[in-house]
């Protein structure tokens, strides 16, 4: 099962970065092309012409058949359609119309362009189910060639793809080394390849690039780029969420102590060392630990949670939690709010949660990335909680690079710190202490070699000054290097308080006592 960083459904509408949005919006017809007949509010399956609350009379009707919590997804969830079955019968209308009626066509945009964009197949969920017909149909006999090559003793053991995490490219089927999210025998298409000991039938394979789940860049089916992932295969499902991770002693069951579950202790077992083309590289090692959060700073660090990811936030007063703006936007222009924040969670205990009430992001925020130092600055979100945690676990000041410091960084010797909640250590907070800033950009990003992956964005970079720390910047993303013949070709990119300090203030200000 993969986790990406924090992306929920969108909610509203940010009308500005002065005011502070609630997660309730009032409906009505101020779109344009409102009472024209037509749903053009793209969370109804609309044309997207409208923002959402804004057609509300010609989607009432598409609306009330939002009974089911995966409903407006486009893939059909009721199973007497042959869907998963989480969406009880009558309840999923919309994305079951076409399969329902057998009128199964080409009608989506996307057709006939030689992919398959029905989530029902596990694409990518541009299409409704039942309207990308030709191009689904022709993976899925090429899909069937592949299993005809496989032995039956091992097709008989793969079983089928009832699993609620069939169709997302990672095998997690445990007798197959897969995350054992599934049961034995419900993920059948993922595991596949890993089941005959992997092959080459990826369309990215022999690119000189991993691009297998977690261990490459997740553009392919496990075990489907085998030649490309031949170095980093032995990270495949590994993890470090064992809550004795990075002890310096293997807990695994076999060739440790076994007060580990299988494959949850990797730093310790098999080393911290870290090929330069595997997806979470950490520059060559592995140097994270997991932090004490009954201690500054890490205290004031907490996870922000909902049902579709996870990101990192930290305290910077009462009530207010700074982080990544693509953990509170999807889009850039409406809000997404996670439900949680969990402070200090670690090993199984936390200081305190609660729940998300608002957020802003910058109001230039865009989703799409640009190259380093190309207009990255605008990743930064604010989110207000509805209890003062900050009170008992005291929160992180902000503070702005200095002449000196900046100088420090173009000479690559600004050491900090960071931690967040990293997707391989469970719910545990793992930090970096002694990394460095190595470049600042005039578009308010730094470049910085963090031990940081997936999970990680929204956490502080964090710089000692007196009294304790202070959040220096807030990670963002990886991004290309600009000299591919670098021995890691990827860098970690951070937002930096330039870009909101002031925010900040006035959120404070805002957010009262």
């Amino acid at each position: 099962m993969i986790m990406r960083s924090l992306v929920f459904p969108a909610a509203l509408a940010l009308s500005a970065l002065a005011g502070q949005v609630s997660a309730q919006a009032t409906p009505d017809d101020s779109c344009i092309w409102a009472s024209d007949g037509e749903c053009d509010e793209a969370r109804y399956g609309g044309t997207g012409a409208c923002q959402p609350f804004t057609d509300t009379a010609d989607c009432s009707a598409t609306a009330a058949t939002a009974q089911c919590q995966y409903a407006f997804d486009f893939e059909c969830d009721e199973a007497r359609y042959g869907g998963g079955g989480y969406c009880a019968d009558g309840t999923d209308t919309f994305d079951c119309a076409l399969v329902a009626s057998g009128v199964i066509d080409d009608s989506c945009q996307w057709a006939n362009d030689g992919e398959c964009d029905e989530p029902r197949y596990g694409a990518v969920p541009n299409c409704r189910d039942g309207s990308d017909t030709t191009d689904c149909q022709a993976m899925v006999s090429a899909r069937e060639a592949l299993f005809d090559l496989v032995p039956a003793d091992i097709l008989a053991r793969l079983g089928d793809d009832s699993c609620r995490w069939a169709f997302d490219d990672e095998c997690d089927d445990a007798q197959f080394e897969g995350t054992g999210a599934c049961a034995n025998g419900t993920d059948r298409t993922d595991c596949r390849a890993i089941a005959i000991g992997g092959d080459d039938s990826c369309q990215w394979a022999n690119d000189d690039e991993c691009d297998e789940p977690r261990i490459g860049t997740g553009a392919c089916t496990s075990g489907t780029d085998q030649t490309d992932c031949a170095d980093v295969i032995f990270l495949r499902n590994r993890t470090n969420a064992c809550d004795t991770a990075f002890d310096g002693q293997c807990d695994e069951p076999g060739t440790g102590t076994g007060t580990c579950e299988a494959r949850s202790d990797t730093a310790d077992c098999i080393g911290r060392g870290r090929p330069a083309n595997a997806g979470d590289h950490y520059f060559g090692r592995d140097d994270r630990f997991l932090v004490n959060t009954a201690q500054a700073p890490w205290r004031a660090i907490g996870q922000l949670g909902g049902e579709s990811g996870f990101c990192t936030g930290t305290l910077i007063g009462p009530r207010t939690v700074l982080t990544a703006a693509h953990c509170v936007t999807e889009d850039g222009i409406t809000v997404s709010l996670p439900d949680t924040f969990t402070v200090g969670l670690s090993r199984g205990h936390d200081n305190g949660v609660a729940q998300v009430v608002s957020a802003i992001f910058a109001p230039d925020y865009s989703p799409e990335s640009a190259p380093p130092g190309g207009g990255n600055g605008n990743d930064w979100g604010i989110v207000t909680i509805d209890r003062p945690l900050g009170d008992s676990t005291g929160w992180l000041p902000i503070h702005v690079l200095t002449a000196d410091e900046m100088l420090l960084v173009s000479e690559g010797g600004l050491v900090v710190a960071q931690a967040g909640y990293s997707w391989d250590t469970g719910d545990n907070l793992s930090g970096h202490v002694g990394c460095r800033i190595t470049r600042a950009y005039s578009d308010n990003t730094i470049l910085h070699e963090c031990d940081t992956t997936n999970g990680d964005s929204g956490s502080p970079i964090l710089v000692p000054v007196e009294g304790g720390y202070a959040i220096v910047a807030v990670d963002s993303q990886f991004t290309d290097a600009e000299d591919r013949n670098a021995a890691f070709h990827w860098g970690n990119l951070a937002v930096d308080s330039r870009a909101f300090a002031k925010a900040a203030a006035k959120a404070l200000i805002e957010a009262g006592p």
